[in-house]
């Protein structure tokens, strides 16, 4: 922090800089932040054209000696902090932990004001999977919202494939929030509800057809399991449970078979099983996962998705990562 001759305090982003910005309403407490007008004018077109004729007669016009003063009132103090330490390569300013779903997307308006969007690409991927086993539902719409619009198509299929997995009950409350309702594409949330109870049906079919694939005593242990399972998830009908907590009752059906299957037997019978893993393809990711091209060409979503998702490698490797949420 230094001060300058009006005495006002201001947060040094650029020890170099020749431009200070005033961030904010002024009838709120401005932040005044130091930044090199030459950095600004790389990371973003916009910026470009700011501090260049007629906006500046010359070179001359900013100085390090007595850096210019440029009014931004309607921009968010802490957003455009983070964005100016960011483009500034002060890694160790740039808040992570910190950095909620509303902060996110927050952030993400300014970018694509300023035309930052490459600038930051790095930054707001990492603000887009950061801690992500830790975001409420809220969170992680709000997260989908600021990769809507930062066009960041990856980590859209990613956060709205979470919060499908990780919602309890209605999806109803969320249709009344002001901003999500504005950046969603129209008919976004009947397609989560659409999309969740398709994999709760995927679930309970996987469910019913897993098991032993021959009658054994040595089968019981493993048909309990699953009966278990079935009855405390209730994974099509009881949408009070989401459907990770289901999933890991998937996973512990899934570890019986693997133990089955690796046992001696002592009746002489071979231990083989149908594979819950293996039955669960049409639950993946990148399954039933929303694409955001898809959502602006129609909202619908009626045609097939033609565009590559990543894929983790099935319902085998998907399950295994059910531990990292």
């Amino acid at each position: 922090m230094t001060n300058m001759d009006d005495d006002s305090t201001i947060l040094e982003v650029s020890p170099v800089g020749d431009i200070i910005l005033v961030v904010g309403p002024p009838e709120e407490e401005q932040l005044r932040l130091r930044v090199s007008s030459a950095v600004l004018r790389s990371a973003s077109k916009v910026f470009d054209a700011m501090f260049s004729p007629p906006w500046v007669e010359s070179s001359r016009t900013l100085s390090l000696e007595s850096p210019k003063d440029v009014e931004l009132p309607e921009d968010d103090p802490e957003a455009m902090t983070a964005i100016c330490f960011a483009i500034h390569h002060r890694p160790d300013m740039v808040p992570f932990v910190d950095m909620n779903g509303t902060k996110i997307l927050q952030a993400a308006y300014t970018i694509d004001k300023y035309d930052l969007g490459t600038a930051m690409q790095l930054v707001t991927d990492k603000w887009l999977r950061q801690q992500l086993p830790a975001k409420s539902v809220e969170e992680l719409l709000y997260m989908a919202a600021a990769a809507v619009v930062l066009k960041n198509y990856e980590a859209f299929s990613k956060l709205t494939w979470l919060v499908m997995i990780t919602h309890e009950g209605s999806y109803l409350r969320f249709q009344n929030d002001d901003q999500l309702r504005e950046l969603f594409p129209s008919g976004m949330f009947f397609l989560l509800s659409e999309r969740t109870f398709l994999i709760r049906a995927h679930l309970s079919k996987a469910l019913h057809e897993a098991g032993p694939s021959n009658a054994c005593k040595c089968t019981d242990t493993l048909k309990d399991k699953i009966q278990s399972v079935t009855d405390k998830y209730g994974v099509t009908c009881n949408t009070d449970i989401s459907i990770l907590k289901a999933l890991r009752g998937v996973v512990e059906v899934a570890n019986a078979e693997s133990v089955l299957e690796d046992s001696p037997c002592p009746y002489g019978s071979r231990h083989s099983c149908y594979g819950i893993r293996y039955s669960l393809s049409d639950w993946t990711e990148s399954k039933t996962s929303l694409c955001l091209r898809c959502l602006l060409e129609d909202s619908s979503m009626k045609k097939t998705c033609k565009h590559k998702k990543r894929s983790h490698g099935g319902g085998i490797r998907e399950l295994e990562l059910l531990y990292l949420y």
